[in-house]
């Protein structure tokens, strides 16, 4: 197989910077400077290389595991702690006392100050922490206008026991997350994948186009043939200007045939240049001549087959990811339906005196301690909410589960009808090769047969045809062969590693 000896291609920012120039110097031939390009000239493997450097669908699906990690990242910040600051001063003023209707001129001034600084957060346990440190002066009357200071040192937290509890429950959303980074990788791959084959398509058809083109004008050159043969036996007087007309009009006829098959050409030109250039328009008048498809080896094996799809092939690789997140959502909805249950708790260490330095000092001397423990249970009645979303997860998971399933079973049929083309394709092959061997013989012997005298020009006109008909057929039959494989390395999943892939 090709994917055993070719170099792998590393779809990378770096590789496709280099194969971006890579149609661009086919183009330019040996024409150099600001000459307009010509001709394009492509094998099967420059034209994949070209459409996995320039296609813009795998571009924009490159964005989305970018997209996915950086939600993974957002969403652990849920993790991250959270730092408060707070500063604050309150301050009320008195200009003086009423004695015996006299206001006295004294002014007395209450002030309160306030600092707080703060770490809190939340820990994949469900543990909710606040870790706090702070200082409050109170000055005025209450202390004698003298600096009144104290600093605190608290941490609270708080455990749940049930509901909210343990990592199940806290990194269902970044499992998720994760397993979404891993569905976005899959389907990168899937784009990949498709691009791959389309241009194995596309080339193959382009090819045919080439080859149908030859075979119309030459069954054009035998109807032209066979009108100057009749012409001559007219002129000498052994055949009838019927005849004449006759082959005259089949001349016109495929005429017809050859600019269809022109146009099937041009046709298909435009399908591949889309493919492998990102400025179609500067390609449009470009000609392009490309080396005859290869036709890769191929046995049959359909059990090997579908154990590739169930390791390599995208979609599948999605579903079960996609079952997987069903999964964990269940887990976390069976969780919500419990009560809660938390355990609080918090210490506080304080310390006092006059100036800041001395109090936040004597909060290791514990001049005063503080702490509390408790209990919180709370029970919805009859929770109904919890219950709903726990039911709805069960069954889409059961739902996940089926539609799992029926892929396996569908990628047993894909693989098995994928192999049964190309055993197919390539029966008809040597059929139609046969086909086209016998209908030549047929064709000799009516030619014969006209210049005896004892043979017709319709008879000779038919085999003829049905010569063109064996010859498009066998090319027809290699065409389906070379997509017929390309469908099955697509089936299978094989692609990536059958034209050395590698996408980092």
């Amino acid at each position: 197989m090709r994917g055993t000896t070719t170099p792998p291609i590393l779809l990378t920012r770096h590789f496709l910077l280099l194969v971006v120039l890579l149609p661009l110097a086919a183009l330019a031939g040996d024409e150099v400077g600001s000459r307009r390009p010509t001709l394009l000239r492509l094998t099967a493997e420059s034209a994949l290389h070209a459409a996995l450097a320039r296609n813009f669908s795998i571009e924009v699906q490159r964005f989305e595991p970018r997209i996915a990690r950086e939600r993974v990242t957002g969403v652990l910040g849920r993790f991250d702690p959270v730092f408060d600051l707070s500063v604050q001063r309150d301050e009320t003023s008195q200009r003086g006392d009423f004695a015996a209707g006299v206001r006295l001129p004294v002014r007395r001034v209450n002030r309160l100050d306030n600092f707080s600084a703060g770490l809190s957060g939340a820990t994949p346990l469900g543990l909710g922490y606040d870790l706090g440190f702070g200082s409050r002066n109170d000055l005025g009357i209450f202390t004698q206008f003298a600096d009144d200071i104290t600093t605190t040192a608290s941490l609270t937290l708080r455990q749940p026991l049930l509901r909210g509890a343990g990592p199940t429950t806290n990194l269902a959303g970044v499992r998720i997350a994760r397993n979404n980074v891993m569905v976005s990788e899959w389907a990168l791959k899937k784009r990949v994948i498709d691009i791959i084959t389309q241009t194995a398509f596309v080339y193959n058809q382009l090819h045919l186009a080439h080859e149908g083109l030859r075979v119309a004008e030459r069954s054009r050159e035998l109807a032209r043939q066979l009108l100057a043969d009749n012409e001559a036996r007219v002129k000498i007087g052994v055949m009838s200007p019927l005849d004449v007309a006759e082959a005259r009009a089949e001349v016109a006829a495929r005429e017809e045939g050859v600019i269809l098959a022109q146009r099937a050409i041009l046709d298909n030109e435009n399908l591949l240049k889309q493919l492998v250039t990102n400025d179609l328009e500067r390609l449009l008048e470009v000609r392009v001549e490309i080396a005859p498809p290869p036709s890769p080896a191929f046995r049959a094996d359909v059990p090997g087959g579908i154990r590739a799809a169930l390791t390599l092939r995208p979609d599948y690789r999605q579903a079960i990811l996609d079952l997987e997140n069903r999964r964990i959502t269940l887990a976390f909805t069976k969780n919500q339906e419990l009560p809660r249950l938390d355990l609080t708790g918090s210490l506080a260490l304080l310390g006092f005196d006059s100036d800041y330095g001395s109090s936040a000092r004597r909060v290791g001397s514990r001049d005063q301690t503080a702490w509390t423990l408790g209990a919180i249970v709370s029970i919805p009645i009859p929770n109904r909410d919890a219950r709903s979303a726990a039911n709805a997860a069960k069954l889409e998971c059961a739902k996940g589960l089926v539609a799992l399933q029926a892929l396996e079973q569908q990628i047993v049929v894909d693989v098995d009808n994928a192999s049964g083309q190309i055993v197919t394709s390539r029966q008809r092959i040597a059929s139609t090769t046969e086909s086209v061997r016998l209908a030549q013989i047929s064709l000799d012997a009516g030619q014969e047969r006209l210049k005896a005298g004892t043979g017709t020009t319709f008879v000779v006109l038919e085999l003829q045809k049905k010569l063109i008909e064996a010859e498009a057929a066998q090319l027809r039959a290699r065409a389906d062969y070379n997509q017929a494989v390309s469908e099955y390395h697509r089936q299978t999943g094989t692609a990536l590693r059958e034209h050395g892939v590698v996408l980092e």
